[in-house]
């Protein structure tokens, strides 16, 4: 590995365990540099691997961080919690909220050279889990960096919050099953499975191929959030986020801390 990218995810250690945020990554150049630093970062992070995020998987998030597709990043055990949670906001920078379907996997998908389909990718899902992924960058400008700088911050991802698992999940239509998301009661943001690269599990099989590719994989038991359904919202000390997925997947909760 490249001596730049070692102390780029150096950089990233420090911001994560003294909470200062480092100004830029100007030594990732590519998406192959971004997910290097990952790698590294992880090496170096004394934190176990619980499973992955997708992001950019929507249009609006492609145009926000001027994405030219999906990109993702690590869940790690210390930062997924059980809804509801009560979070700290002093952990976080920024603490943006998003409603996303999340996959648990029951099968390995593991790295080959025959790209996965879907109905393949599909068959391994054990369950499907309502989750709030909470957003966050340890970069001090993020809106100014370039997408592969965003990309190997762990693509701007400080936490998931999960609710109940639903196993009996294939009788529900994705593409249009609704998602809402509020704060302090507030509606912030709506929509469907639809938005997610036109489906959920199109964004599973995404990242089933990205992480073969890099000569990873899936593992079973990992928790994948595939993407926002309610696009990326902010929340504040004191603020209590809901995000609403219907009857048989319920609520999912967050009560931030006052400062």
């Amino acid at each position: 590995m490249r001596d730049d990218l070692e102390q780029a995810a150096n950089r990233l250690v420090a911001a994560r365990r003294n909470h200062k945020p480092t100004p830029g990554l100007p030594e990732v150049k590519s998406f192959n540099d971004a997910y290097a630093v990952q790698a590294a970062f992880r090496a170096k992070w004394a934190d176990t691997v619980v499973g992955h995020k997708v992001g950019c998987s929507s249009e609006q998030s492609q145009r926000l961080v001027n994405s030219p597709g999906p990109i993702a990043g690590s869940l790690f055990r210390t930062s997924l919690w059980q809804a509801p949670a009560m979070l700290d906001p002093a952990q976080f920078f920024v603490a943006g909220v998003e409603a996303e379907f999340g996959f648990r996997l029951g099968a390995d998908l593991p790295p080959r050279s025959t790209a996965y389909g879907r109905e393949e990718v599909s068959a391994a899902v054990e369950a499907l889990v309502p989750v709030i992924e909470v957003c966050d960058t340890r970069l001090a400008d993020w809106r100014t960096r370039p997408i592969e700088e965003i990309t190997a911050d762990n693509a701007f991802n400080g936490g998931l919050v999960a609710g109940q698992p639903l196993r009996d999940w294939r009788r529900l239509d994705l593409v249009t099953h609704e998602v809402t998301l509020s704060i302090d009661g507030d509606r912030k943001g709506a929509g469907t499975g639809a938005l997610v690269l036109g489906h959920p599990l199109l964004a599973l099989t995404w990242l089933a191929n990205e992480l073969s590719r890099r000569d990873e994989g899936l593992r079973a038991g990992d928790l994948v959030a595939a993407g926002t359904c309610t696009g990326l919202h902010f929340a504040h000390p004191g603020s209590t986020v809901v995000a609403e997925f219907g009857a048989l997947l319920g609520q999912v909760t967050i009560r931030f801390g006052a400062i």
